[in-house]
């Protein structure tokens, strides 16, 4: 009977021009969490009815049939449910009561362009936090704690002392300082203090955990001496070892003030890089919410990367390969070398080159593999996590290698080690023989 019943009305429906369907037809898209109950009306879509229509050709008085009150539940559109479920997949599916399997974020049409755009990272997590990769989480975590272990054990100790006793060289003998002890002056301090900075990655595989604003403090001060070693690095190319340099450089050879004019350029690039990098952080509004930490943090937009790798490994790769063309040229010119202390710069400013290079070349790539993640929506893996880490204490080592470089090739340097057992020798005879004089004198 309710089988007939419910035809009629249809049949009636037909009539006046509106479409019948039935409840379980409006929410059927909604899944198993929304199930109509067993008595509830059908719902009615009312169509764009002409005038005619309304005033009363159908129906037994003149009037257009009532819909029902009872609103039509419907399934939201894609850009609905990025309104309403802001975040991941992930997060959506849980509150929809579906859980992805999978760790990757795609956004939908309606997303693209909108609030789940590039800009926002909200969305973004470590893998070793969300993974359910257990054993890969594992071994990628003993990789990160042993290879810290390594540095804060090995590295950091012996880039402090060699750091310290260049430092304590140069400015001992600071009334005799040329062009190059300056701007390996200048290299010296900043690795120091890239030293200092990197004690914050000691507790890996747990990360920092601090407040936006000192995170980007952190950011700030790491990029400061990110582009300032390459910055110096490439005065150095350019004003030591090319037999003609340029105009704007040749000043950077002339006694211990010469070099003060290059190195307060570069130092002024490197500050207006590092404040270019970290306004593309993307916390300014959240300055006194907590975060995890690292020196380039995980929720920075990918535009991040981007200037930081243009700015501190692309530009410099062009500049030093236009170095290379002009010393080719000059050598093939046989030009006559300048009076100035390129001797001494041929075997320590090629060595911190090279070495800083090959650092930076995995930092790099490590960067930017991160940063295609990012415009991806992929989280990534744990051993993504793993290469960024490892390519983090890459870039901290060059500040230990640089000071080696600089003690070992540098002369001054050398020769200041170099005495350091006769100075050592010199103050035990003076120490045995002011305690033999004390000893001899009560005897007496």
């Amino acid at each position: 009977m309710g089988l007939r019943t419910l035809r009629g009305a249809r049949k009636r429906a037909g009539a006046w021009g509106v479409t019948v369907s039935m409840t379980q037809d409006c929410v059927g898209q909604l899944g198993p969490a929304v199930s109509p109950g067993p008595r509830r009306p059908p719902c009615v879509h009312m169509h764009n009815l002409g005038d005619g229509q309304r005033r009363g050709r159908h129906g037994p008085r003149g009037r257009p049939p009532t819909p029902s009150r009872e609103p039509c539940l419907l399934a939201p559109s894609p850009a609905q449910s990025s309104r309403l479920f802001p975040g991941s997949s992930d997060q959506r599916g849980a509150v929809s009561g579906r859980r992805s399997p999978s760790l990757r974020a795609r956004p939908s049409a309606g997303q693209v362009g909108g609030e789940m755009c590039a800009h926002n990272m909200s969305w973004i997590r470590y893998p070793s936090r969300v993974s359910t990769d257990v054993e890969a989480v594992i071994a990628a975590q003993s990789a990160v704690s042993r290879c810290t272990l390594v540095y804060a054990v090995l590295f950091v100790p012996v880039s402090l002392a060699a750091g310290l006793f260049n430092l304590a060289t140069f400015l001992r003998g600071r009334a005799r300082l040329g062009g190059l002890d300056v701007c390996l002056l200048d290299l010296t301090a900043t690795g120091l203090l890239a030293t200092l900075l990197s004690l914050a990655a000691i507790g890996r595989p747990d990360y920092l955990a601090t407040t936006n604003l000192g995170c980007a403090v952190l950011s700030l001060l790491s990029n400061a001496c990110y582009f300032n070693a390459q910055y110096v690095q490439l005065v150095l190319l350019f004003a030591f070892l090319l037999r003609r340099p340029p105009p704007c450089l040749r000043a950077a050879a002339q006694g211990p003030r010469g070099p003060a004019a290059s190195l307060a350029a570069a130092g002024g690039c490197a500050v207006c890089s590092s404040l270019g990098a970290v306004a593309l952080l993307g916390t300014s509004g959240e300055l006194d919410h907590t975060t995890l930490c690292q020196a380039d943090p995980l929720t920075a937009w990918p535009e991040y990367e981007m200037v930081k790798v243009s700015l501190g490994f692309g530009l410099a790769l062009v500049l030093q390969l236009a170095f290379l063309v002009l010393l080719g040229v000059q050598r093939a010119r046989r030009a006559a070398p300048a009076q100035r202390d390129a001797a001494s710069a041929c075997p320590v400013v090629p060595a911190i080159v090279l070495t800083t290079f090959a650092c930076r070349l995995f930092y790099n790539v490590a960067l930017v593999r991160r940063a295609r993640l990012k415009l991806q929506r992929d989280i990534g893996s744990p051993g993504d996590e793993l290469l960024m880490n490892l390519a983090e204490l890459a870039l901290f080592g060059e500040s230990c290698v640089g000071s080696l470089a600089t003690l070992f090739l540098h002369k001054p340097c050398r020769l200041a080690l170099r005495s350091v057992p006769a100075r050592l020798c010199q103050s035990c005879r003076r120490g045995a023989a002011g305690t033999s004089f004390a000893l001899n004198g009560v005897g007496g």
